[in-house]
């Protein structure tokens, strides 16, 4: 069963981007957005951005929010080192699809996550963001994501949660990018409530061309999430991003936990395949 939703997802992300009629990465007609405008926008196509002016790209990082849109197919892996507990791993899929210039939505399916040897289906989370504000050096969206409780409990998962959101990417020169977001979860019994924070920072030190370290990109990233009860988490995620060929992309990092590891987890080891299209 776990095969074929993830042949099933695969097969329907082909068949939009074989029907898409703009090429990755094309933004001639591009034009910042316009708030006089904003009911038009809301229905327009949408239109790539263009890299930042100094050249920072819009481009997913591991463990970051995307304050932009993208059109992309995630393929995920990660194993996570427990103290005093089993080890936990996780392949997921994601699927990235901007409706219009102002809207997008995302979908995420954690098709394997296993515990302790129990090895189960995940809980699927929907996102839908709307884009406030766009220059060629800023975007700023908000939106909230949905989780499902389509998952077992065994493996952290059968928890609906609604988590609203506010995110941000800014170039601010020499290929350096800022990007952030603040959120609030709210959960079922099944979950934890809490305040969420992230801030990372990375420089793009390599031209797109550079095949196969075009757009080469080093970051740290930074969590926080604040339960309302328990444990406050935060961790470091140092990563990279580059460009294996084509629309293709290879993500790369490790989460270290710097405040109460021991409640958590020791170390997260991430990888991930992104083909934009």
């Amino acid at each position: 069963m776990t095969t074929n939703r993830l042949t099933a997802f695969l097969l329907a992300a082909c068949g939009l981007a074989s029907t898409a009629t703009q090429a990755y990465g094309q933004s001639n007609d591009w034009t910042p957005l316009d708030s006089a405008l904003f009911g038009a926008e809301l229905v327009e196509p949408w239109i790539m951005v263009p890299d930042g002016s100094s050249g920072a790209p819009r481009q997913g990082w591991l463990n970051t929010a995307d304050g932009f849109f993208t059109r992309e197919v995630h393929l995920a892996f990660d194993t996570t080192q427990i103290d005093r507990a089993p080890n936990a791993d996780q392949a997921l899929a994601r699927f990235h699809y901007p409706l219009t210039r102002r809207l997008w939505a995302g979908l995420e399916v954690p098709f394997i996550r296993s515990v302790g040897g129990n090895s189960e289906f995940g809980d699927i989370t929907l996102t839908t963001q709307v884009m406030l504000a766009e220059t060629r050096n800023l975007s700023l969206n908000a939106g909230a994501g949905l989780q499902l409780p389509t998952g077992d409990r065994a493996v952290g998962g059968d928890v609906f949660g609604v988590t609203p959101q506010v995110n941000l990417w800014a170039d601010i020169g020499s290929g350096v990018a800022v990007r952030g977001r603040v959120a609030y979860a709210f959960r079922n019994h099944n979950g934890v409530d809490g305040f969420i924070a992230n801030l990372a920072l990375g420089q793009t030190i390599t031209p797109k061309e550079a095949t196969p370290f075009g757009q080469f990109t080093y970051y740290l990233s930074a969590n926080v999430f604040e339960p309302d009860t328990g444990a406050t988490f935060v961790s470091l995620t140092p990563g990279v991003r580059t460009r294996l060929t084509g629309n293709l992309f290879l993500l790369a990092g490790v989460e270290f936990p710097i405040v109460n590891s021991r409640d958590y987890f020791d170390h997260r080891i991430i990888g991930q395949f992104v083909y934009g299209f």
